[in-house]
């Protein structure tokens, strides 16, 4: 008996073009009768089926979440294993409590509708609404003394980001170092990357990389109101569409982050080379221009009494543009 899934893909294969039922029938070993019910129960979870008598079905993309539409719209190269949830507490935290039970065997990628306790850095608190947003974590397992560079792969996901927004929508993206992303002067999107450790062994065996996007979210509660803001106000683009694309943009470039080769990349999209910021790095606080991004991913800062320093960890807490509108 054919599964609903198997359906979905044939019609997602097929589409915009209709499939008879007959071909259904045919392909599956199954009677028209149980196609039809099989489509019924797909349009009862919410996929979207048209019927139209002499034709047959077609697929319609819309808004609901699905991991074999993702996949479907995945390069042939890229196959992580991935989990599509309706609610949860963290992405980041399900692949983490994944991670710590057994080493992942291959890339994994949970995407939810809403979390429940969304975290960013420092344990801040990711406003994560049901619909309007995009929140999903990849799962890296890392080989035994395979090299990692945390500042090098959140920068070169920030990248991934910037590419999948500028190619799926109108605008234009800019990036503050190190993990948050742009449109508008109004952050639409945040980075963690964190890691788990396999503690009998004394070394990382996982990278979660978690991205957690405002699509079109509007109603932000008040403390990050005047911060916070929305890639787009409405959209056609669909989230399976944004997911396919940005993980084809991150497996694109992670086979070789650690060489720093989208640098030039992050740089052009900077928002703070050569402007005037406040950084915060452990208890202390720093002020100074930014003369530039190493290829480390690491920020090069003119201090007050002109040094020059390289931050590798750090936030920036205060951007004022030496041109523009932005102050925050």
């Amino acid at each position: 008996m054919a599964t609903q899934t198997e359906v979905l893909r044939q019609l997602i294969k097929m589409a915009p073009d209709y499939c008879s039922g007959d071909d259904l029938a045919h392909e599956f070993g199954i009677s028209r009768t149980a196609i039809w019910k099989t489509i019924q129960g797909l349009q009862s979870s919410g996929y979207t089926i048209e019927s139209r008598h002499g034709r047959g079905y077609r697929y319609v993309a819309n808004n609901q979440l699905s991991a074999p539409v993702i996949q479907a719209g995945l390069p042939s190269g890229v196959v992580p294993q991935l989990v599509v949830l309706p609610t949860v507490d963290s992405t980041n935290a399900y692949l983490k409590r994944l991670a710590s039970q057994a080493p992942l065997p291959q890339p994994t990628v949970v995407v939810a509708d809403t979390q429940t306790a969304g975290y960013g850095r420092s344990g801040r608190s990711f406003y994560s609404p049901e619909s309007t947003g995009l929140y999903l974590s990849i799962g890296l397992p890392m080989p035994a003394k395979e090299s990692f560079d945390p500042g090098l792969l959140t920068t070169s996901t920030a990248v991934a980001v910037a590419k999948t927004l500028t190619k799926l929508f109108e605008v234009q993206v800019e990036l503050k170092w190190v993990n948050d992303v742009l449109v508008n002067h109004h952050k639409v999107v945040g980075i963690l990357s964190e890691a788990v450790a396999d503690l009998e062994a004394g070394q990382i065996s996982t990278i979660v990389v978690g991205i957690g996007i405002n699509l079109t979210t509007n109603d932000f509660p008040g403390a990050i109101a005047t911060k916070a803001g929305a890639v787009t106000q409405q959209t056609t683009v669909t989230r399976n569409q944004v997911v396919s694309t940005l993980l084809a943009e991150f497996f694109k470039r992670y086979q070789t982050y650690t060489t720093g080769d989208f640098m030039a990349d992050y740089r052009r999209l900077s928002m703070v080379i050569n402007q005037q910021v406040e950084l915060k790095r452990g208890s202390k606080k720093l002020t100074g221009i930014v003369k530039d991004i190493d290829s480390t991913g690491a920020l090069v800062v003119q201090l007050p009494s002109g040094q020059i320093q390289r931050l590798s960890s750090g936030e920036i807490t205060k951007v004022n543009l030496l041109t523009g509108a932005y102050h925050g």
